[in-house]
Protein backbone atom coordinates (compact mmCIF):
# COMPACT_ATOMS: atom_id res chain seq x y z
CA UNK A 1 0.00 0.00 0.00
CA UNK A 2 1.11 3.71 -0.98
CA UNK A 3 0.12 6.23 1.80
CA UNK A 4 0.21 10.02 1.23
CA UNK A 5 0.90 12.14 4.15
CA UNK A 6 -1.63 14.64 5.01
CA UNK A 7 -0.59 18.50 4.82
CA UNK A 8 -2.70 20.94 6.91
CA UNK A 9 -2.69 24.47 4.90
CA UNK A 10 -1.26 27.36 7.55
CA UNK A 11 -2.45 30.57 8.37
CA UNK A 12 1.36 31.78 6.95
CA UNK A 13 -0.10 31.79 3.17
CA UNK A 14 -1.67 34.88 2.32
CA UNK A 15 -5.08 33.73 1.89
CA UNK A 16 -8.43 35.36 0.59
CA UNK A 17 -11.90 33.97 0.38
CA UNK A 18 -14.89 34.85 -2.19
CA UNK A 19 -18.57 34.31 -1.63
CA UNK A 20 -21.46 35.67 -3.19
CA UNK A 21 -21.18 38.49 -1.20
CA UNK A 22 -17.91 39.29 0.63
CA UNK A 23 -13.99 38.90 -0.07
CA UNK A 24 -12.79 37.73 3.52
CA UNK A 25 -9.16 38.01 4.75
CA UNK A 26 -7.29 35.72 6.60
CA UNK A 27 -5.94 36.98 9.65
CA UNK A 28 -2.01 37.51 8.34
CA UNK A 29 -3.38 38.64 5.37
CA UNK A 30 -5.67 41.66 7.17
CA UNK A 31 -2.93 42.86 9.71
CA UNK A 32 -0.03 42.87 6.63
CA UNK A 33 -2.60 45.44 5.49
CA UNK A 34 -4.21 47.44 8.03
CA UNK A 35 -6.39 49.24 6.13
CA UNK A 36 -9.88 50.55 6.45
CA UNK A 37 -11.05 51.26 3.09
CA UNK A 38 -10.36 49.62 -0.01
CA UNK A 39 -10.41 50.23 -3.97
CA UNK A 40 -11.44 47.19 -5.90
CA UNK A 41 -10.43 46.64 -9.91
CA UNK A 42 -10.78 43.33 -11.78
CA UNK A 43 -8.96 43.07 -14.80
CA UNK A 44 -10.71 40.86 -17.46
CA UNK A 45 -7.93 39.41 -19.79
CA UNK A 46 -6.06 38.16 -17.03
CA UNK A 47 -9.26 37.46 -14.41
CA UNK A 48 -7.04 39.23 -11.66
CA UNK A 49 -8.52 40.92 -8.84
CA UNK A 50 -6.75 44.20 -7.22
CA UNK A 51 -7.03 45.24 -3.51
CA UNK A 52 -5.49 48.96 -2.45
CA UNK A 53 -6.12 50.73 0.67
CA UNK A 54 -7.18 54.12 0.07
CA UNK A 55 -5.93 57.63 1.52
CA UNK A 56 -9.18 58.68 2.06
CA UNK A 57 -12.56 57.02 3.38
CA UNK A 58 -14.00 56.60 -0.10
CA UNK A 59 -13.85 53.13 -1.42
CA UNK A 60 -15.14 50.32 0.11
CA UNK A 61 -15.02 49.26 4.29
CA UNK A 62 -12.96 46.42 5.51
CA UNK A 63 -15.74 45.45 8.41
CA UNK A 64 -12.71 43.20 10.89
CA UNK A 65 -11.38 41.14 7.89
CA UNK A 66 -14.56 41.18 5.77
CA UNK A 67 -14.82 43.56 2.40
CA UNK A 68 -18.85 43.98 1.17
CA UNK A 69 -18.08 43.70 -2.66
CA UNK A 70 -21.67 42.19 -3.57
CA UNK A 71 -22.25 45.05 -6.01
CA UNK A 72 -18.68 44.54 -6.99
CA UNK A 73 -18.80 40.66 -7.74
CA UNK A 74 -21.86 41.37 -9.64
CA UNK A 75 -20.95 44.23 -11.99
CA UNK A 76 -18.11 42.12 -13.12
CA UNK A 77 -20.46 39.02 -12.83
CA UNK A 78 -17.52 37.17 -10.97
CA UNK A 79 -18.71 33.85 -9.71
CA UNK A 80 -15.58 32.48 -8.17
CA UNK A 81 -16.36 31.42 -5.11
CA UNK A 82 -13.52 29.51 -2.90
CA UNK A 83 -10.22 30.29 -1.16
CA UNK A 84 -7.33 31.50 -3.50
CA UNK A 85 -3.77 32.47 -2.87
CA UNK A 86 -2.70 36.24 -3.06
CA UNK A 87 0.49 37.95 -3.65
CA UNK A 88 1.39 41.29 -1.99
CA UNK A 89 3.34 44.07 -4.28
CA UNK A 90 4.73 46.02 -1.64
CA UNK A 91 6.01 48.85 -3.88
CA UNK A 92 1.89 49.31 -5.27
CA UNK A 93 0.85 48.43 -2.30
CA UNK A 94 -1.93 46.27 -3.23
CA UNK A 95 -3.09 43.07 -3.51
CA UNK A 96 -3.37 40.68 -6.32
CA UNK A 97 -5.62 37.85 -6.75
CA UNK A 98 -5.73 35.79 -9.59
CA UNK A 99 -8.73 33.72 -10.48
Amino acid sequence: MTYEVYKPKTEQDLTISISKNHLTLNKKLASKLNMSHVELAYDQLTKTIRIKPTVNDKGLTVNKNKIGARGFLKHFKIQCKGKYCTTFDENENALYIRL
